[in-house]
């Protein structure tokens, strides 16, 4: 078998010598053994050459000579029939929030698979504001199946990525799965597509935040459309970082108002946080401090304690965006149990605690009975190439902002 097609934790551990060669050749992030075990197993060496845009026969290259130099080269063929990295066969990539609940109960769910049936499941799950272990940058470079994870849990825009959905999910690679009980808010709102191969698990629900001090005479808001007003201009902090802002709410203005809302958009934001951040200065006595702030549910709810807050539910809905999970359909039977599993009242209800309405009405006994939520919709999905409109919204929006500072 030849090095392409081998990943890069089977390289390195057939050949420990070669990690310096990616260390120091574009991959850095390998130098750290976490992220060369949780990234490693999945990604092959011509995905990873491909991400960055360098030279796959000179890096091959690099890497022989790397071996031969130690006197540990031998036939690659060889390789074909060893396993000494474990292969990784699921990947969940989860808002901050759900990480660690959802983490504590997938370990237990997993051990008693090995345990009652045997079944050895090598996953690893990680929060999106991992900085050093980013699969998004390598979704679009992967080709065959067997580079992809048997089954992925995702709350982000990069599995709707074209050539992903081309090669893999429009081509049956991953199964459809099937729905028990369905709660009516998100059946309404569409956030649950039947027809789809992304089961929706739970939803990551974005709402106002508002300091009715700092607010002063102003309104308190009451849906998305009055942050556009004039009078909240600079009143409005969401989600951002180094020039890159939250993708739900641009989106979202985008889909209902266009370039025109996303400028009146830029207009009303002063800069961009973390929502652990909005949260430490809504505490803060600084009176500079926006009086809006467009946070996850969770983070809106430890505020609860503070006399001056306001957690606005909007009349249109919170902004929603799905939890969801692809399973490869000629691993379905293996896994029924784990999909059934993730779909269930159990998880369902840890989701609910975390704040995430579930798909199922077992997770919903905390939320409002006539909360409504807004999400763009499977066809808006389908029908744009999200990857690039996520950067096109995000530039329009950056240049407006910049324009009004």
């Amino acid at each position: 078998m030849e090095l392409t097609n081998l990943t890069i934790c089977q390289i390195i551990s057939n050949y420990p010598e070669t990690r310096d060669v990616f260390v120091h050749n574009g991959f850095p992030q390998f130098a750290d053994d976490a992220v060369l075990q949780q990234l490693g197993p999945i990604l092959k060496l011509k995905t990873a050459l491909k991400s960055k845009n360098i030279s796959l026969a000179a890096f091959v290259r690099l890497l022989e000579e790397k071996i031969e130099d130690t006197g540990l080269y031998h036939r690659l063929a060889a390789m074909s029939g060893l396993e000494n990295s474990k292969r990784l066969n699921m990947v969940a990539l989860l808002p901050c929030p759900l990480k660690i609940p959802l983490q504590t109960e997938l370990n237990r769910f997993v051990e008693g698979l090995r345990q009652s049936r045997e079944v050895r499941l090598e996953y690893c799950a990680e929060a999106f504001s991992t900085n050093m272990v980013n699969y998004d940058e390598y979704i679009k470079y992967f080709e065959d199946p067997d580079e992809v994870p048997d089954i992925l849990i995702t709350a982000g825009y990069s599995f709707f990525n074209p050539l992903f959905m081309s090669r893999f999910v429009h081509t049956g690679i991953f199964a459809r799965i099937g729905y028990g009980n369905v709660d009516y808010r998100l059946e309404q709102a569409g956030l649950i597509d039947r027809e789809s191969h992304f089961a929706v698990i739970a939803a990551n629900v974005l709402v106002m935040v508002v300091d009715v001090n700092r607010l002063g005479d102003l309104p308190v808001p009451g849906n998305w459309k009055d942050l556009l007003q004039p009078i909240y201009e600079k009143q409005v902090v969401i989600r951002g970082h180094n020039g890159e802002f939250c993708d739900i709410v641009q989106l979202n203005f985008y889909k209902e108002y266009g370039e025109a809302g996303l400028a009146a958009l830029a207009q009303a934001v002063r800069y961009g946080l973390h929502p652990a951040q909005m949260v430490k200065e809504l505490k803060s006595s600084r009176r500079d401090v926006p009086s809006i702030h467009v946070m996850p549910y969770f983070f809106a709810n430890t505020l609860t304690d503070q006399p001056n807050i306001r957690i606005i539910w909007p009349n249109d809905g919170a902004l929603a965006f799905p939890v969801s999970v692809l399973v490869k359909t000629e691993k379905m039977e293996l896994y029924k149990e784990m999909a059934e599993f993730l779909t269930g009242p159990h998880i369902a209800r840890v989701c609910g605690e975390a704040f995430f309405p579930s798909v199922h009405p077992a997770g919903m006994a905390g939320f409002p009975d006539n909360a409504r939520f807004k999400w763009l919709g499977w066809d808006f999905i389908r029908e744009h190439d999200m990857e690039q409109l996520v950067e096109q919204v995000n530039a329009l929006f950056v240049e407006k902002q910049q324009k009004e500072i």
